[in-house]
């Protein structure tokens, strides 16, 4: 299993090339709309991954495409984005994108509607991406997003839980699992269950789910990004912490250790491990985090 450590696309800066020369693979991250809808970042961002994938070559190298404000199901000219990514991936070698499904909206505008109309555009847009797709070497990997957002004003409810992967998958399409937010997703699910859920009104759909029920969908995934969360998020204050080391998590350690050993088990090619830094160049926590999943993939009999 190769470990990844992301950075930030637009800012070149972050990346370490010696990262690759110790054996970790990359992910080269955005997160904002400008960094492929403004054409000069967009255009600086394309030539550090190609300056990447031919100089250094890490063993494994990912892109993940923006999130906020990116809904590639409305927006032409966001899909075209998607579709000069995977030209771009394939073009130089990179193992695949992280796309999450981008339909991000206030909470009180999911309630009012049709998740089922809602599922069968994104599903017919993936289609059209699937078909784009065909024939090049790199995957795309549909990433499952947490049941509300972490200030708790927005969600996207469309891959949240394991049930929901199959739909959208096929072809050069499968799922990137995102660990951290699956772990929120599943622990709201215990504590509504346990009659402890407060502010039910935030959650779009709760499907019971337990930490485990991803293992059977594991020939569905094809990349994973791995972390912890802490905290809850609420309209009261409180806000949902992503990127946390599995020992300073909500839930608990041995919830990521159990999790992390099934997925090296599985033969999983790499693992992006999304780990909050004080400073993104000068990075100290990703490093203890690489610690931590060597010793899980050690007593898991992995390599």
């Amino acid at each position: 299993m190769i470990l990844n450590i992301p950075f930030l696309a637009s800012d070149e800066s972050q990346f370490d090339p010696r990262w690759a020369e110790q054996g970790y693979g990359v992910e080269a991250s955005l997160f904002d709309r400008a960094g492929v809808m403004d054409d000069d970042i967009w255009r600086r961002v394309r030539a550090t991954v190609r300056r990447i994938a031919r100089d250094v070559r890490p063993r494994s190298f990912t892109f993940h495409f923006p999130v906020n404000d990116s809904d590639f199901v409305a927006e032409p000219a966001v899909l075209d984005r998607v579709f000069q990514a995977i030209d771009l991936a394939a073009e130089h070698g990179l193992d695949g994108i992280v796309l999450h499904t981008n339909r991000t909206r206030p909470i009180e505008r999911w309630h009012a509607m049709d998740l089922a109309a809602e599922r069968r555009r994104l599903v017919e847009t993936v289609a059209l991406i699937r078909a784009r797709a065909a024939g090049a070497a790199c995957w795309i990997g549909l990433e499952n997003l947490p049941v509300v957002g972490n200030d708790a004003t927005d969600a996207d409810p469309l891959l949240v839980y394991a049930a929901d992967m199959p739909p959208y998958v096929g072809g050069n399409v499968g799922v990137t699992l995102d660990f951290c937010h699956y772990s929120y997703s599943v622990h709201v699910a215990a504590l509504r269950r346990a009659g402890q859920l407060a502010e039910p009104e935030l959650y779009v759909r709760v499907l019971d789910e337990s930490f485990e029920d991803f293992v059977p969908m594991l020939p569905y995934i094809v990349h994973h990004h791995f972390s912890a969360f802490r905290g809850l998020a609420s309209r009261a204050g409180g806000r949902c912490v992503e990127g946390v080391l599995p020992w300073l998590g909500t839930v608990g350690e041995p919830v990521y250790a159990a999790a992390f050993r099934a997925i090296a088990a599985s033969g999983a090619r790499a693992v992006t491990l999304e780990i909050r830094e004080d400073d993104y160049r000068r990075r100290r926590n990703v490093f203890r985090m690489i610690r931590w999943c060597e010793r899980i993939i050690k007593s898991a009999g992995a390599s």
